[in-house]
């Protein structure tokens, strides 16, 4: 928890416009729990606003602050959605507010440790690589989802498969591909070696198209939460010389996907 003022008041300075009024709600909690602490649980609130088996420890939650403080963070995620209902104009366009929240924290917290690839050049990059014919998109190294959202601004209805080592960010890319309407999966996890980091996976908007509601799934299994990719991707299980479907373990199985990701001998990535 940081005690000095200066930091707290360089940090809220760094704020866009249109984030200072979810900066002033945020102060009002994190003046007496800590800047860091705060925004996990927001993170924690939010997701289990729009999922019916996230796993989170809510009576701690509520033992750990007042009723006035539970309730700005239903604040918080009104905000979320006023900020997004704003800069979100038309289809092309996008917004990732808890990243750039994190990256105006990441100045003064040493717990805000990254900073990601600002908007407008995912937006380019996006553009210029972009194929017309792609169904999916995937990224290794996600951050908080920034090149998703710009991608499907420039080709909505893709399939999105993330993965990120940090569970934050993992939660941050879960919300953003939720609020901007995107089916897709979150695996938080090591993106060159599946399996060996795995911390949960979060499938999101799997049945939007029927319901017209958002959701986000926590899938905590590795092995089902790979296996939802690779029929996603269509990555065909393997065979024996003799033809008979492989039973090699599954941790093998997930690989595939890390590796269909990534080129595990050239390191390219396979965005699309």
């Amino acid at each position: 928890m940081s005690s000095n003022p200066y930091t707290k008041i360089m940090a809220k300075n760094r704020l866009p416009e249109e984030l200072k009024k979810f900066g002033n709600i945020f102060d009002s909690l994190s003046r007496r729990h800590g800047t860091y602490y705060i925004f996990q649980d927001f993170l924690d609130l939010s997701i289990n606003a729009w999922s019916l088996d996230y796993k989170m420890d809510l009576v701690a939650i509520r033992k750990k602050y007042t009723e006035k403080e539970r309730q700005l963070f239903g604040q918080l995620i009104h905000e979320t959605i006023h900020i997004l209902d704003r800069m979100i104009v038309s289809d092309n366009d996008f917004y990732d507010v808890f990243g750039t929240f994190y990256e105006a924290n990441s100045l003064t917290n040493k717990h805000f440790a990254q900073f990601f690839t600002p908007l407008h050049v995912c937006q380019l990059m996006a553009q210029l690589t972009l194929d017309k014919e792609a169904q999916n998109f995937n990224d290794p190294c996600c951050g908080s989802a920034r090149f998703s959202l710009a991608s499907n601004s420039v080709k909505p209805g893709m399939f999105h498969s993330l993965i990120d080592i940090d569970f934050t960010c993992a939660r941050m890319s879960a919300l953003n591909l939720m609020y901007h309407g995107i089916h897709g999966i979150v695996i938080c996890d090591n993106g060159l070696f599946a399996g060996k980091e795995f911390k949960g996976a979060f499938i999101v908007n799997r049945w939007l198209p029927y319901t017209k509601v958002p959701q986000i799934e926590f899938e905590p299994n590795v092995n089902r939460a790979y296996s939802y990719i690779r029929k996603k991707l269509g990555i065909v299980e393997n065979e024996n010389p003799k033809g008979n479907p492989r039973t090699e373990p599954d941790i093998n199985r997930n690989q595939e996907v890390a590796n269909f990701i990534v080129n595990s001998k050239t390191n390219q990535i396979s965005l699309f």
